[in-house]
């Protein structure tokens, strides 16, 4: 099983004015990602934020859907969802459970720089590469971050010149592209 895991990153990302801030978590981001992390597979899922309340909020979300997930008999669809400070704690984890660092993986809507192709990550992932995907809110990860990451994915492209996704979409989009079942 590949080990791809994911960091939404609520901070550092940018506005759409390219400043650095810090956006706040709501449920979906919770909800959908430990969803998607479930139906796909995904090792891990970080829910990134340094700030306390958010910090409160996210482990709240996480216990209440794990109640949820009891009651629902929904195969604990919140177990693989952890809230980090940020990026370095949650690559810290990914390290002491895998034995080596994981290979960052940034993503952006916008076009350039050296990408590496969904088949190039996939064959990775697959000779047993750990790897943790990077994803922004807002309006995506900070230029620091998008320098730090060992690669970078290239961005969606559906034909249309248009590819400015919400997050959940995006991740949905960009994790079956790298871990689904070649069509039959």
């Amino acid at each position: 099983m590949p080990h791809l895991s994911i960091a939404l990153l609520h901070h550092p990302v940018c506005n759409r004015l390219g400043e650095e801030i810090t956006s706040t978590v709501d449920h979906f981001d919770v909800m959908d990602g430990s969803r998607l992390a479930l139906t796909y597979g995904v090792y891990r899922l970080f829910v990134v934020n340094h700030l306390p309340a958010q910090q409160a909020l996210v482990e709240r979300l996480i216990r209440h859907g794990s109640a949820a997930s009891e009651r629902d008999d929904a195969r604990g669809e919140f177990a693989r969802t952890r809230w980090a400070p940020d990026l370095a704690a949650a690559i810290a984890e990914l390290t002491r459970e895998h034995g080596r660092a994981p290979t960052t993986l940034a993503t952006s809507a916008r076009i350039g720089g050296d990408a590496i192709s969904f088949a190039h990550a996939r064959v990775r992932l697959q000779a047993g590469e750990p790897m943790l995907l990077l994803m922004g809110k807002a309006w995506g990860l900070a230029p620091r971050v998008l320098e730090g990451a060992d690669l970078r994915l290239q961005p969606i492209d559906a034909g249309t010149g248009f590819n400015h996704l919400s997050v959940r979409s995006a991740m949905a989009i960009l994790v079956d592209r790298l871990l689904a079942p070649a069509a039959s």
